[in-house]
């Protein structure tokens, strides 16, 4: 569908309607309940979004599902793009620092802070462009073989990328690799709540069966808690972060951040 529509409308256009069309949906929720930390908004709710497939419930998929209170109407900013923002505000010195950063699949709201901050060298790439609606983007990279030096970044951001890629532990230790020692990675994936080992099916090739079997078509895995395990054979130390559970000294509920997500960042 958003092929289709970037063929009928120019780039240019798409771009102006897509900016003006956020540009009043952010009015329309003005309010003061829920605030975004990226585009500085505040609204009286937020929207919905999220699949309902049931195979999401069913394996208790943090990450995944239908979420009420869920996208920012104003910049489209998920649950999990500020829990991520809430830790590097929190937990790093990225805002003020000197630093090389690689972006994989940029989210466009945390892509527009990051390349926007002149402390920061940032470098982005994507595997497929199909699913960015009017953005720029146009380095295409296989996180398998990612074209970089050894130990080339201080920090990686890897949000729900790891969960396509079929050869997830060849990624894992590409990304370990352009990363400098004393680096660290946000490497966030789904994960389910209940299943004590990842599960795969390398028969699910088709977009129905993909869906059925882990909640999304273009997923080939649902996480399950062996996942730290899979981090640290590449090599990396793994933490987790909760805001939540942690009791961070921050209004967690104007955020809207899933109180039951923690967030996996590695260490090399």
């Amino acid at each position: 569908m958003k092929s289709a529509i970037k063929k009928l409308i120019p780039f240019w256009l798409g771009r102006k309607l897509r900016g003006a069309y956020q540009k009043v949906s952010g009015f329309l929720y003005t309010g003061g309940s829920y605030y975004c930390p990226y585009c500085k908004k505040s609204f009286r709710k937020l929207l919905p979004g999220g699949s309902d497939i049931p195979v999401i419930y069913e394996k208790q998929i943090i990450g995944a599902g239908y979420r009420q209170n869920n996208v920012c109407p104003r910049c489209y900013s998920l649950d999990r793009d500020r829990l991520v923002y809430l830790f590097l505000q929190e937990k790093t010195t990225i805002f003020n620092s000197p630093i090389t950063l690689f972006h994989v699949a940029p989210e466009g709201c945390l892509r527009v802070l990051l390349a926007s901050m002149s402390n920061i060298t940032y470098v982005a790439g994507v595997k497929y462009l199909e699913g960015y609606y009017y953005e720029r983007l146009t380095d295409l990279l296989d996180i398998t073989s990612i074209p970089f030096d050894n130990e080339a970044f201080d920090v990686i951001i890897c949000n729900h990328v790891l969960e396509h890629i079929q050869d997830d532990a060849l990624a894992i230790s590409e990304l370990y690799r352009v990363l400098k020692p004393g680096g660290w990675a946000i490497l966030q994936v789904p994960i389910s709540k209940i299943l004590e080992t990842t599960f795969e099916d390398p028969t699910a090739i088709d977009p129905e069966t993909r869906e059925r079997f882990f909640g999304q078509f273009d997923h080939v895995r649902i996480y399950g808690q062996d996942y730290k395990n899979r981090l640290e054979k590449a090599g990396f130390i793994v933490k987790t972060y909760n805001p939540t559970k942690e009791k961070w000294a921050v209004n967690l509920d104007q955020l809207a951040i899933n109180p039951e997500e923690d967030l996996y960042v590695v260490y090399k």
